[in-house]
């Protein structure tokens, strides 16, 4: 099965949330979830992302309202009635705000 894997630049809603679990190997795994909003006019798009292993080391230094870059794939799962749509992060980081130089 091929995934569409796609690039999103969106804000961040509110400060990232670490945690881990472990697999059936009993290995722990490092993950990070956060959720980004991004605005269509006077609509907003919220984007739950997850980031697994040692790629969640990064998010420690994402703040609330910061401008995020992730490149990953959306991941669907059922449970139950209701249907999960998850964005799974390949890679990401924070987009800094290009600051103009005062002439001299």
């Amino acid at each position: 099965m091929e995934r569409e894997m796609v690039n999103i630049n969106a804000n961040l809603v509110k400060e990232p949330n670490f945690t881990s679990f472990e697999r059936e190997d009993e290995e722990e795994v490092a993950v990070v979830n956060f959720t980004l909003v991004k605005k269509y006019g006077k609509g907003k798009e919220y984007i739950n992302c997850s980031a697994y292993g040692e790629k969640s080391e990064l998010a420690r230094d994402f703040k609330k309202g910061d401008l995020i870059h992730v490149f990953g794939y959306f991941k669907e799962r059922q449970y139950k009635d209701k249907t999960y749509k998850n964005f799974v992060v390949k890679s990401y980081n924070k987009i800094e705000k290009e600051e103009k130089l005062e002439e001299e």
